[in-house]
């Protein structure tokens, strides 16, 4: 069966809600050429529906026996839905025209999993002490950790990278460390559970 389905889960809908989605689903239902051998039988929803209904009009007392019965209808309507739903998807086997001609709301597939952006407005600047540089970029999204990392600039101007580092926070970052004089570079890439984003460029810095 192919992903894009009809929802099947219904009973934690609110009640004016569930009212409205089921009296559209029963009038798709009856007047489909498609699904014709509903498993269970149309009658035994429009049944539970109308059973459903009044409980609801029985329970606006806030009476505690009449909206357990309530409860109990409503589980009942929730579990014929969730038949029914399964039954549209198999026969529907994904075909969208179908899905939506049976009254049913459709779930929207799920988007491709993509690797994040790379980072935007990194910057280097001096920190709080003598040899701290305070760093910082704007972040791309949530569930997002950052690996960063620092070079030091030898003689011949040729960045050597230290090791990779990792933080979640985009802002107000430390690192110490350093030899006021000293130019270093900084870069950061994001990541998360699908993969990681391309370098930013190398900031170059003197540090004080």
């Amino acid at each position: 069966m192919k992903y894009i389905r009809v929802k099947a889960s219904f009973f934690r809908y609110p009640d004016d809600k569930l009212e409205v989605r089921a009296a559209h689903i029963i009038t798709c239902l009856k007047e489909s050429d498609t699904f014709t051998s509903l498993d269970p039988p149309l009658e035994i929803l429009k049944e539970a529906y109308r059973n459903y209904y009044q409980k609801v009009v029985d329970a606006r007392g806030k009476d505690r026996e009449k909206a357990a019965l309530k409860r109990a209808s409503k589980r009942r309507l929730a579990d014929i839905l969730q038949q029914l739903a399964f039954y549209v998807n198999r026969l529907a086997d994904g075909k969208l025209s179908l899905l939506y001609s049976s009254g049913f709301p459709v779930l929207a597939k799920k988007a491709a999993s993509t690797i994040p952006a790379r980072p935007l407005a990194a910057f280097v600047k001096d920190g709080r002490n003598s040899g701290e540089v305070e760093f910082g970029f704007k972040p791309v999204g949530r569930d997002i950790w950052y690996a960063y990392g620092f070079a030091l600039i030898n003689r011949q101007g040729k960045a050597i990278w230290g090791k990779t580092m990792v933080t979640t926070r985009s802002f107000k970052n430390f690192q110490d460390g350093f030899t006021a004089g000293q130019y270093i570079c900084f870069r950061v890439r994001a990541r998360n559970k699908h993969g990681h984003s391309a370098w930013t460029n190398p900031i170059k810095w003197l540090v004080r």
